[in-house]
């Protein structure tokens, strides 16, 4: 394997992991374990060491400052609003649920801040609805087009300055930072310059503090 293809694979290991991009911007972290760990992970062979940790050491050099000061202006200027008692469904993917779905407009009062997020996946589908109207859907569908039902949910709504479109890797430092605390993520979604993180209700400290942190950074 060449320099440039293990240098690019080193890039893009530490583009996906903001936690450890984090500590080695402030030299916490050994580079000599770094590269053995990326080695492991990337499969790499033991003789390509001294490649990855030049790799590393250039990873450093030319994003730092460039990363450091596009995460300031990304995070520093963010708006947060939560939302407690959210539930997450997921239904059987048939033409019932699809239809059953569009029924909710009946149910769900968007114009009075009411939440329904529909997300179709490859083999089910999703909805995220305020609990008070969990019964009201449930009333309209059929019991066994539902496959899991998780309530006592909070929605985090980060809202980005407009510069946040354009931005990389969001989501992966917002999502690894998360699960850096331990917080278990339910549902992530973006529609820029929006994310929506629905997380478990006993989290919801520990992730505001992440996100305080994360307005700080830089």
């Amino acid at each position: 394997m060449t320099h440039k293809n293990i240098t690019e694979q080193v890039s893009a290991f530490l583009d996906n992991d903001f936690v450890i991009r984090r500590g080695l911007s402030m030299s916490i972290i050994s580079l000599r374990a770094l590269s053995r760990y990326i080695i492991q992970d990337l499969e790499l062979k033991e003789s390509n060491l001294d490649a990855v940790i030049s790799a590393i050491r250039r990873y450093k050099k030319t994003v730092k400052e460039e990363s450091g000061e596009k995460l300031k202006k990304i995070f520093s200027k963010i708006s947060v609003k939560t939302r407690s008692n959210v539930a997450d469904i997921t239904l059987q993917k048939n033409k019932r649920s699809v239809e059953n779905i569009s029924r909710l407009n009946s149910i769900v009062d968007i114009e009075k801040g009411e939440m329904l997020i529909a997300i179709q996946s490859e083999q089910s589908m999703t909805i995220i609805i305020d609990e008070k109207n969990l019964d009201k859907f449930a009333n309209i569908s059929n019991k066994s087009d539902f496959i899991s039902v998780d309530k006592k949910l909070v929605a985090i709504n980060l809202q980005f300055t407009e510069y946040a479109r354009s931005a990389k890797n969001i989501i992966a430092v917002v999502s690894s930072s998360f699960s850096a605390e331990g917080i278990t993520i339910v549902e992530i979604m973006s529609s820029a310059p929006e994310l929506i993180i629905i997380i478990k209700k006993e989290d919801i400290v520990k992730a505001l503090n992440v996100i305080e942190k994360l307005q700080e950074i830089g």
